[in-house]
């Protein structure tokens, strides 16, 4: 996904950055499929407008990190009006610690790859994306051999706090986080 995004808005850094206006008169070039009507339509070289729209489609609910102040205030505003769940304008202690056990029960359904309920050091080492850990093993605190979703949780907060103090620590601070 990450690599799809990178090449719509390459592509579209490189349409935004042609020097020539393009030529309204200049023939479509011949496709593959051009010649086979049942064979499927190639789309076309994104242009800046829809490169944007690509990425903003490709939104998967990230912090903005381009250090646009304005888009990150708006991330702000839709990840607080999604975790105020009573509607009082402000997010509690409460729903924060609820929105962040639902995303650690549906990070556990999802990781678990065989589907039997349990998420398992090896199911968790195996796991795409950033969901690596130095020793997966560690995160079963009871030793059960399944990591629980509270468990889970427990080392996602566990990284946050040690990623927020390595940032502060590095001159950061904390309340350019989201």
């Amino acid at each position: 996904m990450k690599h799809q995004l990178s090449i719509v808005l390459a592509l579209g850094l490189a349409a935004a950055c042609k020097a020539d206006p393009p030529s309204p008169a200049a023939p479509a070039p011949a496709t593959a499929g051009a010649a086979d009507p049942a064979a499927p339509a190639t789309a076309a070289a994104p242009t800046p407008a829809t490169a944007t729209t690509s990425a903003a489609a490709a939104d998967d609910g990230a912090a903005p990190r381009d250090g646009d102040p304005a888009a990150r205030q708006d991330f702000r505003k839709r990840r607080d009006a999604k975790l105020d769940r009573d509607g009082d304008g402000v997010v509690s202690d409460e729903e924060r610690t609820a929105a962040m056990h639902d995303r650690a029960v549906a990070m556990h359904t999802r990781l678990d790859a065989d589907h039997d309920g349990k998420l398992t050091p090896a199911e968790l080492a195996a796991a795409p994306g950033r969901m690596h850990f130095d020793d997966p093993a560690a995160l079963d605190t009871n030793h059960d051999g399944d990591i629980s979703a509270d468990e889970l949780a427990a080392a996602l907060k566990a990284r946050r706090d040690q990623r927020r103090a390595d940032r502060a620590g590095a001159g950061g601070s904390d309340q350019d986080l989201p």
